[in-house]
């Protein structure tokens, strides 16, 4: 009894085998589906104040355009994700064309949900054009047996401000891209999803404490030299024969940065400025600062950073320059390097 048990079990098990591979040989066209991992790459982002910055990754070439807000890009990195799709050795993967659907995932810091889905084919052939924005679907031509077809991938990625409540740093939004044999219609049992990145800094901001004052001097009777205001500790120098007076205090141009942590900086004084006086006179004051080489914000990529320097100046002065109050005015700009 127990023999007849145990056959009864192997025809139930072969039977169950058989069933098995017809309703797999009757059902849809396997394929592989690959997409690159952290592609595009936005590179490294300085965010808005407030609102969104929408970059455009174009599927043609890889170009980026910023399509709206007031971020930038700090950085170049990688973009247009190409994708893969395979096919086995069924002889169906000559004959059967493939339907294709790109969609949005998830997000996680400042990265926004990507839409906008644009397709550039590479090695496959488009026979059906994409329709919608998110998702979209489109049908490629035959695969081939034992062979792969390629086509690159176009999007919107949004990037949130600083009053979007997430945080700086890495900054990721994800897609998918589903296969399935024509007509069926791709519900993610064959597919891959990749992810849109960045890093985002908080945006920047150039703050000026104070003006860059020289306060008042009475020249020389004769000759001539320089008056100098040091930047680095507001120490004064002038020539034998000038008298710089204590009232009003002569003061440094004072800055504050403020940006993302740990990140370095680019700015940018004038060398040179005019000061205009009475009866179309003018002096020009060449500057100096305490910039060192490569300026950093304080703390870590994460967090709020700052940085501070003077900016000082220097000018000529002679027994015949016009006396009066000058003015002038000079511009300070401020970037991530």
């Amino acid at each position: 009894m127990s023999t007849t048990m145990r056959r009864a079990s192997i025809s139930q098990l072969l039977i169950a085998g058989l069933l098995a591979f017809s309703a797999s040989a009757a059902g849809a066209q396997t394929y592989g589906v690959g997409v690159p991992s952290s592609s595009p790459n936005l590179g490294e982002v300085a965010s808005a104040a407030s609102g969104t910055t929408t970059f455009r990754i174009s599927a043609s070439t890889g170009t980026v355009t910023k399509l709206s807000g007031s971020g930038a890009r700090v950085s170049t990195g990688s973009t247009r994700p190409m994708v893969t799709i395979s096919c086995g050795n069924e002889g169906a993967c000559n004959t059967k064309s493939v339907n294709i659907r790109i969609g949005s995932g998830t997000t996680s810091g400042r990265g926004g949900t990507l839409t906008n889905f644009t397709v550039s084919m590479g090695t496959a052939s488009l026979t059906v054009s994409p329709t919608g924005t998110n998702p979209i679907n489109f049908r490629i031509g035959p695969i081939g047996k034992n062979s792969s077809k390629t086509f690159y991938v176009g999007m919107d990625f949004p990037i949130g401000g600083d009053t979007s409540g997430s945080p700086t740093g890495a900054a990721q939004s994800s897609f998918y891209v589903w296969a399935d044999d024509a007509p069926n219609t791709p519900n993610g049992s064959q597919g891959d999803s990749g992810e849109a990145v960045a890093t985002v800094f908080r945006s920047i901001s150039l703050t000026k404490n104070s003006d860059l004052e020289f306060g008042r001097i009475v020249k020389p009777s004769s000759g001539s030299g320089t008056i100098a205001l040091a930047a680095a500790d507001a120490s004064k120098s002038f020539p034998p024969g000038t008298a710089w007076l204590n009232l009003p205090i002569a003061k440094r141009a004072s800055y504050t940065v403020t940006g993302e942590g740990g990140q370095t900086l680019s700015i940018t004084v004038p060398a040179t400025f005019p000061m205009t006086g009475p009866n179309a006179s003018s002096l020009t004051v060449t500057t100096n600062n305490n910039l060192v080489a490569s300026p950093l914000l304080s703390s870590i990529l994460g967090n709020s950073g700052t940085y501070s320097f003077f900016v000082g100046g220097s000018f000529p002065i002679s027994a015949s320059t016009q006396n009066g109050a000058y003015t002038g005015t000079f511009n300070v700009t401020v970037a991530y390097n």
